[in-house]
């Protein structure tokens, strides 16, 4: 759906970002070095139906809107540091144009430290601890050798122990998502009854797995006695850092968590020096599964509104 406003003699065009984007929104993403799972278009892609993330290509720069809960929102513009403060001030005056509260999510430290320079005293800039993303070392997540990680180790070999010559990691293909659908329909059963946020995951995943052959996302699962047990979903964000964006496994079957963890990266990204395991939304639960594979740093991220 495209969004018409006239601006001076100009027609802004913001259009609903699809599949058909991904070259011309990576193309800008490479502009400059991003962590944060935010910043990369297999993120924008699966959540767009959630968020309805919408972008403007302008000559140097894309920005983009989203909407939750009825209040319009934007991130950080895709530009080079050249042409951020063009493409940021292109954005304030589409706000302020449209009787909008300015609003800029999942900003980034780099970010705030911009507006902080150019714009001093004008934006209220937040930290928002629930969605800082967790950073991991590669190398210990695919050997998970050292003391801190004995107790995944022990759970991750009494499943393969107790599953010798019964299991085998493969990556998976077109040929297999069917069985991951089903697999996604148990799971949620297990989660009890479902609530918006699953269900739209449960979207967002099918989004990735059908539209397989036109992103560059890896997909690996776990076969118990030749039934798909587990899979995981995840693509680079830069020439570093891989994003896991999914991860699914049977939780009645003890260490399978930290066997698809394990395996994934072992077979899919060998040679990446970091993992991003994204945010925990502010979930206790899952804050302490995701300390508990010791991050060694955060990507932080700030909210930023007009004072």
């Amino acid at each position: 759906m495209l969004k018409y406003i006239v601006r001076e003699e100009l027609i802004v065009i913001f259009k609903a970002v699809d599949i058909e984007d991904k070259e011309i929104i990576t193309q800008y993403l490479k502009k400059g070095y991003h962590e944060a799972c935010e910043y990369s278009f297999t993120t924008m892609f699966m959540w767009q139906h959630y968020y309805h993330t919408k972008y403007y290509r302008g000559d140097d720069y894309i920005v983009l809107l989203g909407e939750y809960e009825d209040e319009s929102f934007t991130v950080m513009p895709l530009s080079d540091k050249a042409n951020m403060k063009s493409a940021f001030e292109f954005i304030y005056d589409y706000f302020d144009g449209k009787g909008l509260e300015f609003s800029v999510r999942a900003a980034t430290k780099e970010f705030a430290d911009f507006l902080e320079e150019h714009y001093p005293d004008r934006f209220l800039i937040r930290e928002e601890r629930d969605y800082f993303d967790y950073v991991y070392d590669a190398e210990k997540l695919r050997t998970l050798s050292g003391r801190k990680y004995s107790k995944k180790k022990n759970h991750y070999n009494h499943f393969k122990k107790t599953y010798l010559g019964r299991y085998e990691y493969k990556r998976l293909t077109q040929n297999d998502f069917n069985e991951c659908i089903e697999f996604l329909k148990k799971w949620s059963m297990q989660k009890g009854e479902a609530d918006d946020t699953l269900e739209n995951e449960i979207i967002a995943i099918k989004k990735l797995l059908g539209n397989y052959g036109r992103l560059d996302v890896k997909v690996g699962g776990i076969f118990i006695d030749g039934r798909l047990e587990a899979f995981s979903i995840g693509d680079r964000v830069n020439e570093d850092m891989a994003i896991v964006h999914v991860e699914k496994a049977n939780s009645d079957i003890r260490g399978l968590y930290n066997a698809i963890n394990k395996l994934f990266l072992l077979n899919e990204f060998p040679d990446v020096k970091y993992v991003n395991r994204e945010e925990d939304i502010g979930i206790e639960g899952l804050r302490k599964a995701k300390l508990s594979y010791n991050p060694i740093r955060f990507v932080e991220k700030y909210s930023v509104l007009e004072k």
